[in-house]
């Protein structure tokens, strides 16, 4: 099927799950951590409100305490307080007769209290003068934790009437000042006599924390979201890069095989040589030519010299360390196989680079050459031996001048020499002396009678010199006498 430039590889479609699982799981975690935080910032928000407002009535307290209490009117706000009774000072008047009562410091946090409307702080006692400062299940338990493990202060995050609440006690110690009210029960400086409860509500604080977290978890969503594009565009980008890719390398893969197949079933033995001297390849073929498989050379850098004739291993040093420099060269020379057969090998190499110009080494081709060689010698020495045979070889060519009567020819210096004198000058041509029948029958007319007509001749016998047939210079046997 026809896939279109944003096709997605199948590498890719099953690594997309796992990124964009990752990236949920970044971002909830992300908002987790977000919510975390943000929940202990509200605690501590609360619980830094409550020890204001601990501080807050403790200085006041102190304030009061510092000057032994202060005097309001009375009023129905700020009735006597009945518990300071066995005050003697409880009760005063302005000069114009304007009753006065005393204000201790727990009395004045009651009337903060009540003024705010909202009273959130509670003075409890284990051993309290006051019944309503009796403590609650949760302040006797946090007392009770105050005196057993001497703490500072006790707070929980918990709910109330379905309301979420801080519940905040801190103990309060016997200071000097707190002597002329509770020294009749027994405390003394020092000593834990109760603390200062405080319920603070929370539901303005987790309002604000709770538009805090909404604006976060939205904030994330959108992250996410947008994350969530970007991963669906590089996801897009990256399966065309990965299919280019694909095609890049099966292009690769393909152009490697046709490599492979040319070098690998070639019929000369090629390889290729670093820049460093080690070999980079070396065909199959090497095994047919030298007898080694290619794994030899490829091991062992030097191998291919050991293996050449020493007579020829200078040549091939040369051409080496010499002729390396040259763009291409070439060298015939001898290798001993493993079978210890002398081959020749034409040896022709080339530098190589990459397309940005690097050095990459030297590709080279050895052919074996051996009959060529063999029928190069065997033609040399035969040529060698027709060149010997032709040097004593004599001809004769052109015009030669003969005399019409004696037959004696004239040489080049102008001298007549006897027919067979001058042959034998100018050729290898070996002259045996004979007669023919007519000389003979000049000559020796008694033994050599002119035949009759329908008779050949006779008595003229032929002796063998050398392979030619020469007329006998024997004299023929007379003939017999006739009846």
């Amino acid at each position: 099927m026809d896939q279109g430039p944003f096709s997605l590889s199948p590498q890719v479609k099953r690594l997309w799950p796992i990124i964009h699982l990752g990236w949920l799981l970044i971002i909830a975690g992300s908002a987790w951590i977000n919510h975390y935080y943000s929940q202990q910032e509200m605690e501590k928000t609360a619980l830094a409100e409550a020890k204001a407002i601990y501080q807050r009535d403790t200085a006041f307290r102190a304030w009061v305490a510092g000057y032994g209490g202060i005097y309001a009117p009375v009023n129905e706000q700020t009735p006597p307080n009945p518990y300071l009774a066995n005050r003697p000072d409880r009760d005063q008047s302005k000069r114009d007769g304007t009753p006065l009562t005393l204000v201790n410091p727990a009395y004045m946090v009651r009337l903060v209290n009540d003024f705010q409307g909202k009273p959130v702080t509670h003075l409890t006692s284990l051993k309290p003068l006051r019944p309503e400062n009796r403590p609650d299940a949760w302040e006797k338990t946090a007392l009770e934790r105050l005196e057993q493990d001497n703490l500072p202060e006790v707070f929980e995050f918990t709910t109330r009437n379905n309301e979420p609440y801080l519940l905040y006690l801190h103990a309060t110690r016997v200071e000097s000042g707190c002597l002329r009210c509770h020294a009749s029960q027994g405390y003394q400086l020092g000593d834990i006599r109760g603390g200062m409860a405080i319920a603070l509500p929370l539901g303005e604080i987790l309002a604000l924390h709770e538009n805090t977290l909404s604006t976060m978890l939205s904030l994330h969503l959108l992250i996410y979201l947008i994350g969530a594009a970007l991963l669906i565009w590089g996801q897009r980008l990256l399966g065309r890069r990965v299919r280019e890719r694909d095609l890049v390398l099966a292009a690769l893969e393909e152009s490697e095989a046709n490599f492979r197949t040319v070098a690998d079933f070639a019929y000369a033995w090629e390889y290729w040589l670093g820049p460093d001297g080690e070999m980079k390849y070396v065909s199959p073929s090497v095994k047919e030519l030298t007898g080694y498989g290619a794994e030899r050379f490829m091991t062992d850098r030097d191998f291919l010299k050991t293996i050449v004739a020493e007579d020829d291993r200078e040549i091939l040093h040369h051409h080496i360390e010499i002729e390396k420099h040259l763009a291409s060269c070439a060298v015939d020379f001898r290798i001993r196989t493993a079978a210890g057969e002398i081959r020749w090998l034409h040896h022709i190499c080339r530098s190589v680079y990459d397309r940005h110009g690097l050095f990459l080494g030297r590709r080279a081709s050895n052919y074996d050459i051996t009959e060529e060689k063999v029928v190069k010698h065997n033609n040399d020495e035969l040529i060698g031996q027709l060149r010997e045979a032709l040097d004593k070889v004599k001809t004769l060519r052109g015009f030669i001048p003969i005399c019409a009567s004696c037959k004696k020819i004239r040489d080049d210096r102008g001298y007549w020499n006897q027919v067979e004198a001058y042959i034998s000058k100018h050729s290898e041509a070996v002259f045996s002396h004979g007669i023919c029948p007519d000389c003979a029958h000049r000559l020796y007319p008694e033994y050599y009678p002119l035949p009759k007509n329908g008779e050949e001749q006779s008595g003229v016998r032929t002796a063998a010199v050398g392979d030619q047939a020469l007329p006998s210079t024997e004299p023929p046997e007379p003939p017999e006498p006739q009846d």
